[in-house]
């Protein structure tokens, strides 16, 4: 895999302070934020080709915040597109406009920008830290702990070859199909939620520019979003029977309901995807945690997913020193984890799940409760104000750890 990540030529059995396994967005800020504190990390990733789908694009402000402390903010910013206001539709009238403009932040936008590349970026800032060794092709099966580290079992998908590597820690930021949970035992509570999309990046020719821009109907809900390089992405919520293909679909629905013809072009990212709701009954095991969608997932509406994660990795790479420093501290930390993050994850699922039903109710007398709702409650006076703190994510308690309180943690 292209990256300029600092590499062992083979994975070594020596221990480490700490073992990531994945290396998502997630796990890679981790490294790197570990990686700033000279904690000796191993990152391993079962991918042996780079990232080319990119599921999740928009990162909020508290999470540039958190960027900002490895000197990325500004990286981040010029290769993504600011978006500064967001047009909201129900039946082809305009209902409300949300500005970012007001927002108490650095950063008063939400920035869009596909997974991959913020994949990319991450990977390429590890090459500053020596301390951190990333792995490709390699995948975790199985593990061992006791009170002072993790022993953990790998497979080389090159040359079948598998391996031991040890380390005080060890953290599962392996997506939402965790082998690290599953080899822990750790249980989860799972709601598989009914809406089904789609969703295509094109070529785009819309006219709208940075704006993205919500279209709501009795028939389906569609979403549109800038990307950079001159895309955008269209997500298209799926009822009813499908007579042709998939991107087919995508097409008609958006010329047919929002008037923009995507024309003959070719996507050039394309998927189908549904939402659930999913959160694990502890964040840890012994010492093992998990961070991200390895130990929660939300709906996508909203864009939370993964700036949700992104706090989890903060939240560890801010005890993890202390902890590694003073093994007292590991019981009252990791509590300290599981409850701040696990409230965090709550609130933002639960805006998620909220978001998600009000857009996709579907039938006339929906779409007439959604549009008075939205332009006579939402965006009255009294409450427009609190509409673009609440969708940039400056509502959410424990957003990063500027808003934990310091003696919630037991950091030195």
């Amino acid at each position: 895999m292209n990256s300029s990540a600092h590499r062992a030529p083979t994975p070594s059995p020596s221990a480490s302070d700490v073992l990531i396994v994945g290396a998502g967005p997630v796990g890679l800020l981790l490294a790197n934020l570990l990686g700033a504190r000279g904690i000796t990390t191993v990152l391993f990733d079962k991918r042996t080709e780079p990232l080319t789908s990119s599921m999740a694009i928009g990162i909020t402000p508290p999470s540039l915040d958190i960027l900002s402390v490895l000197e990325l903010d500004g990286v981040f910013r010029d290769a993504g597109v600011p978006v500064r206001h967001a047009e909201v539709y129900e039946l082809g009238t305009r209902v409300g406009r949300l500005d970012f403009a007001g927002i108490a932040s650095n950063y008063p936008f939400f920035l869009s920008l596909p997974q991959a590349r913020t994949v990319e970026i991450l990977r390429q800032n590890l090459a500053k830290f020596p301390s951190v060794t990333i792995h490709d092709g390699i995948e975790f099966s199985e593990l061992q702990q006791d009170a002072h580290g993790v022993r953990a079992s790998f497979r080389d998908s090159t040359t079948g070859t598998c391996f031991e590597s040890h380390g005080r820690f060890l953290i599962g930021a392996d997506g939402h199909k965790s082998a690290v949970r599953s080899a822990t035992g750790l249980s989860v509570r799972e709601r598989q939620y009914p809406q089904r999309f789609i969703m295509a990046d094109f070529m785009d020719d819309s006219g709208l520019g940075n704006e993205a821009r919500l279209f709501f109907t009795p028939e389906a809900s569609i979403e549109s979003f800038p990307l950079p390089d001159g895309f955008r992405r269209w997500i298209v919520q799926v009822y009813g029977a499908q007579d042709n293909t998939p991107i087919d679909y995508l097409i008609r629905t958006v010329r047919r309901l929002t008037g923009f013809d995507l024309g003959q072009r070719t996507a050039r990212y394309f998927s189908a995807f549904g939402a659930k709701r999913m959160v694990v009954d502890s964040y840890h095991a012994g010492r093992v945690l998990l961070a991200g969608d390895a130990a929660h997932v939300m709906s996508s509406i909203g864009g939370q997913g993964m700036n949700t994660g992104f706090a989890d990795a903060e939240m560890l790479a801010a005890i993890l020193p202390t902890v590694l420093r003073s093994p007292e501290q590991m019981s009252r930390s990791l509590a300290a984890y599981d409850r701040i993050r696990r409230r965090s994850y709550e609130v933002a699922a639960n805006r998620a799940e909220r978001g998600m039903w009000l857009g996709t109710r579907r039938g006339r007398f929906a779409s007439w409760f959604r549009k008075h709702l939205i332009r006579d409650v939402l965006f009255s006076p009294l409450m427009e104000r609190h509409l673009a703190p609440h969708f940039a994510m400056l509502t959410v308690p424990y957003r990063n750890l500027n808003w934990v309180p310091r003696d919630f943690l037991a950091t030195e």
